[in-house]
């Protein structure tokens, strides 16, 4: 996989990623993180881009039973991504994501509520929180 990954790259990851086996994805978001992180761009695009990728990652690694080491990276580089009113619900999706991952029922179950507040119920009405 080469490093010269733009929009258009992220874009295309963010949709496919859902749909490759989760070892597969890992690989492919590795780099995409490690692209972005060595030539950042603050467009909104991009940076919508890179947050879909984040959360139908995790999506994936929910789906496919992935443990915890599949998601720590993610989860880091989210944190990563500067503040941004275009990629507010998707870190409050990752957030979401680590809750449920960590094991920590109530804050998954609270965070679920507010999504589903917001409207996004959809987004996360298939994950389920014991």
């Amino acid at each position: 996989m080469n490093e010269s990954w733009d929009r258009t790259s992220y874009h295309f990851l963010s949709q496919v990623v859902i749909f490759l086996d989760v070892n597969d994805s890992k690989q492919f978001v590795e780099v995409a993180y490690a692209a972005y992180r060595k030539h950042p761009a603050t467009d909104t695009f991009t940076l919508q881009f890179m947050a879909f990728i984040t959360i139908n990652y995790l999506n994936c690694c929910y789906h496919q039973h992935a443990d915890k080491s599949y998601v720590e990276s993610t989860f880091k580089f989210l944190q990563e991504l500067p503040v941004d009113p275009a990629i507010g619900l998707e870190k409050l999706i990752g957030k979401f994501y680590q809750a449920v991952f960590s094991g920590d029922e109530q804050k998954a179950r609270s965070l679920k509520s507010i999504i589903q507040d917001c409207g996004y119920a959809s987004i996360i009405d298939d994950i389920e929180i014991d």
